[in-house]
C-alpha cells in the first residue's frame, strides 16, 4: 500500500515539472524586433571655397605692380596690386611745405600777439592792432588744422591705392595687367578662403533627416585619387539654408571637411551616402522569424497573431537578415522566432 502511495506522488510530481516547463515555454517565447529595411543612396558633390570675394579698386590710378597672380596665396602683406601714386606723393609733399611755413607763421603770430598784449597793458598800443594780430593768428591756425584734414586725405587715399586681399586666401581671378588704368570701384580680381573646404548638397527631407542621423560619423568618400590619403574624410555640418527653393523643393546644406585635402581648391569630387527607409515600408527580419510551407511564408505577432509574408530577398546592408513586407507589421513590432516558443 505504501509503495502504491509513493508511486503515485512520484507520478504527480513528474506531471507537475512537466506543466511547468510547457507553460514556460508558452509564456516566454524567443522574440526579435522587426527594424525598417534600408536602402543607401549615393550623392556626389564638388568642393568650393569657405569665402570668396572681389577685388576692387578704390580709387582712380594705374596699375604699377602686381603682388600675386591667379594661383597665388596672399602673402602676411596682404597686397594683390597697387596703383600709382606718383601725384599723390607730389601733393604730400606741398602739403608738408605748406604746413612747415603756417607752422613758423603761427609761432611769429603768437610772439607778436604776446608782445601786443604787453603793449596795450602799457597803453604803448592801440587794441585794433592786436584785435587784427589776433585774428591773423586765428586765420593761420584754421589753415593749418585744415592742411593736416588734407594731408590725412592723401595718407588715406595713397594707404587705398594699394589693392589689399586677405592674407592666405588664393587669388582665383586676375582681370587687370600692369600699366592699365583702373577707375574706383572697378573688380580687377577675385580672391577665395580654401583653408576650409566645403560641399554643397541638395537634400530631400527624408534625406537631410538621415544626414542629420548620420552627423557623429559623418564622413564623405575621395573620388579623385591623389588628393588623400584615406579614402574617406571626416566632414560636419556647416550650414543649412532655412529658405525654400520652389524649383528644387530640396533643402541646401554645406558640409565642411574637418581634415586637410592637397591641393586644397574647388571642384574635388566627394561622395555622401545616406542609409534611408525603403519607401515600400518594408522590415527586416532574421530568417528565423519567418515560417513557411510551400510558397506561402509568415510571422507570428508577440500576441500570437499569425501574418502572411511575402519576403523581398536579403538586406543588402545586412547579409544576416531578409526584408519582409506584412500587413501591419511596421518597425518595432517584436515577433516570435520560429521553433522558439
Amino acid at each position: 500500500m505504501s509503495f502504491l502511495r509513493l508511486t503515485a506522488s512520484a507520478a504527480c510530481l513528474l506531471i507537475t515539472a512537466l506543466e511547468g516547463v510547457a507553460a514556460a515555454d508558452i509564456a516566454e517565447p524567443t522574440l526579435v524586433t522587426a527594424v525598417p529595411a534600408m536602402r543607401e543612396i549615393a550623392l556626389v558633390g564638388f568642393t568650393r571655397a569657405l569665402a570668396e570675394a572681389p577685388l576692387v579698386a578704390e580709387t582712380d590710378g594705374r596699375v604699377q605692380a602686381l603682388f600675386a597672380d591667379v594661383g597665388d596665396r596672399i602673402d602676411d602683406s596682404g597686397r594683390f596690386a597697387r596703383l600709382d601714386t606718383a601725384f599723390l606723393q607730389l601733393d604730400l609733399e606741398e602739403v608738408g611745405v605748406q604746413e612747415e611755413r603756417l607752422r613758423s607763421q603761427v609761432e611769429y603770430d603768437q610772439r607778436e600777439v604776446a608782445r601786443f598784449r604787453e603793449l596795450v597793458r602799457q597803453n604803448s598800443a592801440s587794441a585794433s592792432q592786436l584785435d587784427t594780430l589776433e585774428q591773423s593768428l586765428r586765420d593761420n591756425s584754421h589753415a593749418l588744422r585744415a592742411l593736416d584734414v588734407k594731408r590725412r586725405m592723401l595718407e588715406e587715399r595713397l594707404a587705398r591705392a594699394t589693392i589689399s586681399a586677405p592674407v592666405g586666401w588664393s587669388i582665383t581671378a586676375r582681370d587687370v595687367e600692369l600699366g592699365q588704368w583702373v577707375r574706383g570701384g572697378d573688380t580687377v580680381g577675385r580672391a577665395a578662403d580654401f583653408s576650409t573646404l566645403l560641399v554643397p548638397f541638395a537634400l530631400t527631407p527624408e534625406q537631410f533627416a538621415a544626414l542629420e542621423l548620420a552627423r557623429p560619423d559623418l564622413a564623405l568618400e575621395v573620388l579623385d585619387p591623389g588628393n588623400s590619403a584615406d579614402p574617406t574624410i571626416r566632414a560636419r555640418i556647416h550650414r543649412v539654408n532655412p529658405g525654400f527653393d520652389p524649383e528644387t523643393r530640396k533643402i541646401a546644406v554645406e558640409l565642411a571637411l574637418t581634415e586637410p585635402m592637397e591641393p586644397a581648391r574647388g571642384g574635388l569630387r566627394l561622395r555622401l551616402r545616406l542609409r534611408l527607409p525603403e519607401a515600400t515600408g518594408a522590415v527586416s527580419l532574421p530568417p528565423s522569424a519567418l515560417d513557411s510551407s510551400y510558397e506561402e511564408s509568415w510571422v507570428i505577432r508577440e500576441s500570437g497573431e499569425r501574418l502572411s509574408a511575402l519576403q523581398l530577398g536579403p538586406d543588402a546592408l545586412n547579409p544576416d537578415l531578409v526584408r519582409v513586407t506584412a500587413p501591419g507589421l511596421k518597425p518595432g513590432d517584436r515577433v516570435r522566432v520560429v521553433g522558439g516558443r
